[in-house]
């Protein structure tokens, strides 16, 4: 063991060096720093409403500043009251009428309270199609979305964001809900979903956590190398940078944030978080590269301890399948991830929350997701509308013809896997 850490440690250094070298030269337009107005997690008490008027304030003037001033159009026709009305948390109240008309009762969600949590580099819009379903089946529940600490307005407000402050965000939207709410189910996605399950440490006795759904949940960065970001963070201020053409979510993604993360997901790691009584659903793609799929699937085998369990596994090519992670134990759907009608080959991590008809992020949207492309041409090729385009996960990419394949941002079985939830929440909440 000393060998391979004495010949480590001078690599390791040498890389640190040519880390420093290029983080000397690492500038960039104004969006790469701080704000001066990232969201910040609301005081204990502070009203939903004011906690979704407060960030939009912040939303609207650091876009205004920084986005929409030096650039004419830096979401295409989106406007900045598009992007504030997409970034901001949210509040859905129960539907009264509908509420009368199919009754008040608690299968149509009376009492019943959702906290809706989206992921990293994220914003609440991409919770927004999981909501609205879950609105239309309970239409007596009301639904709360958080956004989370410097989210939402320019990726230079995670280089100086801490996990403890997402985690507060999370807590402070636990009790965001009035006391006619007796029931609330956490939603995550992503890093949300690690979240959700972390907050559950401090709430796992009590009487309002009634079950937890978890999609795509990031438990751990699928990249080998994440173990170094909390390091190399203080020499290289990026992961990546991009266009952030997205209006809905940033696309360059700040080292800090990505060893924030795998902070917070040491512990799944590990295995050494205590197992979850209350019922879980989850859904997760076996080809998922931003998380890893064998993690949640050992989680839900091994740490979910309620008979009221159910995990969707969205398998990719079964000829394929020795190189992917397997379900491993009773309670696991396994659904097929390939929709020739969608052109879906795969589902990507990017992919489960929205709908196909989503008008953003769907089928004939207008956002294509293609920074997996480095040369310009496969980019603008992929970008372009066209027959030969596939949607999918990243590991398709060598196989697929250059230009051809954008990463999935619509899950092809979108109203399948809602309805599937609908039913576990129905069993979960039964007295």
């Amino acid at each position: 063991m000393h060998v391979f850490r004495s010949f480590v440690r001078p690599q390791f250094c040498l890389a640190v060096i040519g880390l420093c070298l290029i983080a000397a030269c690492d500038k960039g337009p104004a969006r790469f720093e701080a704000s001066g107005h990232a969201i910040t997690t609301p005081q204990p008490g502070t009203p939903f409403s004011q906690y979704i008027t407060d960030s939009e304030t912040k939303i609207r003037t650091a876009l205004h500043d920084l986005r929409y001033s030096p650039e004419p159009h830096p979401f295409d026709d989106y406007s900045i009251d598009d992007a504030v009305s997409m970034r901001a948390p949210f509040a859905i109240e129960p539907d009264m009428q509908a509420c009368r008309q199919n009754g008040k009762t608690i299968e149509n969600g009376d009492g019943v309270g959702f906290l809706l949590v989206h992921g990293l580099s994220d914003s609440p819009y991409l919770m927004s199609d999981i909501a609205m379903s879950l609105h239309n089946a309970l239409p007596c529940a009301t639904l709360h979305a958080l956004l989370l600490p410097g989210h939402g307005t320019v990726p230079g407000d995670l280089r100086d964001v801490d996990a403890s402050a997402w985690q507060a965000t999370v807590k402070y939207g636990l009790e965001s809900f009035d006391d006619n709410i007796r029931h609330i189910i956490p939603v995550g996605y992503s890093m949300g979903a690690a979240l959700v399950v972390r907050a559950a440490e401090n709430h796992r006795n009590d009487a309002e956590l009634s079950a937890m759904v978890l999609l795509s949940p990031g438990f751990g960065a699928y990249s080998d190398l994440a173990w170094l970001t909390p390091y190399v963070r203080y020499v290289k201020p990026w992961v990546d940078k991009r266009r952030d053409h997205d209006v809905a979510k940033y696309e360059s993604l700040a080292m800090n944030a990505a060893a924030e993360f795998q902070l917070l997901t040491v512990p799944f790691g590990e295995n050494t978080l205590p197992p979850i009584t209350q019922p879980v659903f989850m859904a997760v793609s076996s080809d998922d590269r931003t998380i890893r799929a064998d993690l949640a699937a050992h989680f839900f085998c091994g740490k979910v301890q309620s008979d009221d369990r159910y995990m969707i596994w969205y398998q990719g090519e079964e000829k394929a399948s020795q190189d992917r992670p397997q379900p491993i134990c009773d309670d696991i759907d396994v659904v097929t991830s390939a929709n020739p009608d969608l052109r879906t080959v795969n589902h990507a991590h990017t992919a489960l929350t929205m709908r196909p008809q989503n008008p953003h992020y769907g089928l004939t949207g207008d956002y294509r997701r293609c920074d997996h492309y480095r040369e310009p041409a496969d980019y603008k090729t992929c970008e372009e509308d066209n027959k030969d385009t596939i949607y999918g996960e990243t590991n398709l990419l060598e196989s697929a013809t250059p230009g051809t394949l954008r990463r999935g941002t619509f899950n092809p079985d979108f109203d399948g896997m809602m309805g599937k939830m609908v039913v576990f929440i129905h069993k979960a909440l039964e007295p």
